[in-house]
């Protein structure tokens, strides 16, 4: 695949300039130029300000000796900008998305006599921009963002920049540029500078346009493409040395790299000159795809096979009433294409996955509603709901329930299956129903030699490369996993909540029917083998799914960004990623484990509690390097005896902080040598009942070398004998029962 490398710049604008298409209504809409052509078309318009006031508009001015010479204000059809000697920044109060075009006229007036404080010398602009600690007026906060140009450094956004006079700079950078208080690597394109025929030209009208469509990004003046990014491209970042100096390194653009930012406000920026804007406008842009119209389920498979569409369904419930071939519900095979299902329910009655037919036409991946199997497509607003023949919300008796077939399907289901490149996944809602066994959690079987047979009904399956899901929510009422990955590569998840099931094992303990299952197996556990037999305790939850972001062997990157998974197995479970990130993430109320990473894998400003299962597990002794900040959450609710968190592996740098609230009953364990099936708040004792267990089938391993926890909380921490040469600083109390460890606690016990 040939890559659009941005070191010949100008020969790119030269091509873009040939290709250009304008808007429908004439020469005053945004033109297309560049990647744009044969991507997006203009649409209609969003909004528009002829500066008749100020209202949706706030100003920001840099507190400086001259700030009382600057004015800013709204008068006859401009917006008037005034700022001798300071900084400026005015926004547009309404946050824009992604997938438009932002359009402004300007004249850049020369001063009567040559100024130094009033000069012809920046036309800068920000959009798609976000405050990172709060999103949604984040920006407006005066005291975070003053005027000052170094104060926006931490925000998150695109900035583009056209120099005039002595200030030779016209440029395009993506931020932040600084990330707690400290210069961040970002993406900084240069290649503008010192180009007379892209700088301000004084006393004229000038066209600016600005893109965010998606991951391509441009920057347009008087109709030349000055800059434009677009995944493959070579781009450069801007870094510092180890003295703090200013260097460009290479890098490809990319969404794992630079993700896109798909929402955001825009802002006018200038620094000691004199503006006057007009005719701000904001269009949609729309796929250039052929439209096609559907309203039945026949017509939706039928565009599913075709390629080079914007498919739009008309709003609507919907009910799928057979699977093609017996295996799938919806197959898209075809290639660039868009679906907007926005305002469409699909119903799939668990009766379609059901009954003999089903059961004959094995094939890879069981059954499903939908498989996309084409690359570069984009599916958005769908909600996806399982129906039962029999209203069952909630499930509540699940002794009869696993009795019933109508309840649940002849095979297993995976309600989306996402094995083309390159697809996006927006804004869609699943409720996912009927499972066999439902409310059994793990203890009879979740893959080979099962005690019962399995009937598995998961969410959404990942399989190939570069899949993005963003915004979405899963509501799991079924066994399975939520949203798995095998194989997949540069995978991200982000603004995505998973929401699944748990119940009190008290209440399974009372399931004593002839034909319950905890009645037919003595109410004990049957899998894995080194816990079968074992009788299942009380006062503990069990999970109803099985996990909420999985990742198997054989994925490569992952990446999770703001997402929320309450009430799984686990929560967000990537240790089998070959590497993985997980920021800004919250996981409650999961029973097996909440977090886990692999070999150098990180964990970034997220949360948790450890109400029914140890926030945190380090899966592997040969797990190496990893970075983990985790916030501690209160759970007053909890249940059940496990620890807070168990460590082993080698060379981490572990944080657990709190703000409220800890249960002291629930220790850090690092180092330990029995199963994670049997850590409990009481190690390093055995569990009652699993002490023959533990003979069998304790191994000499897990260890837990040259790691360092800061644990800000008043949890204490327990060094197991598997635990050395770790450092340990506690607020909480420590204990030791390793070697060559050095900590520092409320109280430090050496045994």
């Amino acid at each position: 695949m040939m890559k659009n490398i941005l070191k010949t710049v100008a020969v790119a604008a030269l091509v873009a300039l040939g290709s250009e298409v304008r808007a429908a209504g004439g020469d005053e809409g945004p033109v297309v130029l560049g990647r744009g052509v044969g991507l997006f078309e203009v649409g209609g318009l969003l909004e528009s300000d002829d500066f008749k006031d100020l209202d949706d508009w706030v100003v920001q001015l840099e507190d400086k000796e001259d700030a009382g010479k600057a004015k800013v204000e709204a008068r006859e059809g401009k917006l008037d900008c005034f700022v001798p000697g300071v900084g400026c920044t005015v926004w547009f109060k309404k946050k824009l998305k992604t997938r438009t075009a932002i359009t402004y006229e300007v004249v850049c007036p020369a001063p009567a006599s040559e100024s130094r404080d009033l000069a012809p010398s920046d036309l800068n602009q920000f959009w798609m921009a976000t405050d990172p600690a709060d999103a949604g007026r984040g920006l407006f906060d005066a005291e975070r963002y003053d005027g000052g140009f170094g104060s926006y450094d931490k925000m998150h956004g695109y900035y583009a920049s056209t120099g005039g006079g002595r200030n030779t700079t016209t440029r395009f950078r993506r931020y932040p540029r600084q990330v707690d208080g400290k210069p961040a690597d970002h993406l900084a394109l240069t290649g503008r500078d010192g180009q007379e025929e892209f700088m301000i030209a004084p006393d004229k009208v000038m066209k600016v346009q600005l893109v965010a469509y998606d991951e391509v990004i441009q920057y347009i003046v008087d109709g030349k493409l000055i800059y434009e990014v677009a995944p493959g491209d070579e781009v450069q970042v801007e870094s510092r040395d180890g003295k703090g100096a200013k260097v460009s390194k290479p890098a490809v653009y990319g969404e794992e790299a630079f993700p896109s930012y798909r929402e955001g406000f825009f802002g006018f920026r200038m620094v000691r000159t004199h503006h006057l804007y007009s005719n701000f406008r904001v269009h949609e842009l729309k796929p250039a795809r052929t439209k096609v119209e559907v309203d039945s389920i026949e017509e939706l498979r039928a565009a599913g096979s075709k390629s080079n569409q914007h498919v739009v369904m008309k709003p609507g419930t919907y009910v799928l009433e057979d699977l093609i071939n017996g295996r799938v519900g919806l197959e898209f095979t075809g290639s660039n294409n868009h679906f907007d299902l926005s305002g469409v329910t699909l119903i799939t009655p668990l009766r379609v996955f059901q009954g003999r037919d089903v059961n004959r036409r094995r094939s890879r991946g069981g059954l499903g509603t939908i498989e996309i199997r084409g690359d570069k497509v984009s599916f958005v607003g769908a909600t996806f709901e399982n129906t039962y023949a029999e209203p069952l919300d909630p499930v509540i008796d699940f002794g009869s329930y696993n009795q019933n077939p109508d309840n649940y399907p002849s095979r297993g289901v995976t309600e989306m299956r996402l094995r083309g490149d390159d697809i996006r996944v927006e804004d869609c809602r699943f409720t996912v129903r009927g499972s066999y066994p439902y409310g059994y959690g793990n203890m009879y079987g979740i893959g080979d030699d099962p005690a019962v047979p399995l009937r598995k009904h998961c969410g959404i399956l990942i399989t190939g490369d570069r899949v993005i899901l963003d915004g979405c929510y899963v509501k799991m009422e079924a066994f399975g996993h939520a949203i798995f990955v095998q194989g997949g590569d540069e995978i991200i998840v982000r603004n995505t909540e998973v929401e699944g099931e748990v119940r009190p094992s008290n209440d399974f303990l009372e399931e004593n029917d002839d034909g319950d299952l905890a009645k037919r197996f003595g109410h004990r556990i049957q899998w894995p083998e080194n816990v079968k037999g074992l009788p299942v305790c009380g006062d503990h939850m069990i999970n109803l799914t099985e996990d909420g972001i999985r990742a198997y062997a054989g994925t490569g990157k992952m990446t999770v960004e703001n997402c929320k998974v309450t009430k799984c197995r686990g929560g967000i479970k990537l240790y089998m990623a070959k590497s993985a990130t997980i920021t800004d993430s919250e996981v409650r109320d999961c029973v097996i484990q909440g977090f886990s990473i692999p070999s150098r894998g990180e964990i970034i400003r997220c949360k948790g509690n450890a109400a029914y299962g140890p926030l945190l597990y380090v899966h592997m002794d040969s797990h190496s390097s990893q970075k983990i900040d985790l916030e501690v959450l209160p759970a007053p609710h909890a249940l059940g005896d496990h620890p807070l968190a168990a460590i082993k592996g080698q060379g981490h740098h572990i944080r657990l902080s709190s703000k409220g609230a800890v249960d002291l009953q629930r220790p850090v364990i690092i180092g330990y040598p029995m199963r994670f099936d049997y850590l409990t708040a009481d190690f390093p004792k055995v569990p009652e009942a699993y002490e023959e267990n533990f003979k069998r089938f304790a191994p000499d391993r897990y260890r837990a070398t040259d790691i360092r926890l800061e644990n800000r909380t008043a949890i204490p921490v327990v060094l197991g004998e598997q635990a050395e040469g770790n450092e340990v600083i506690s607020d909480g109390k420590v204990r030791d029962l390793g070697r060559r460890n050095r900590h520092v606690g409320l109280v430090s016990e050496k045994n």
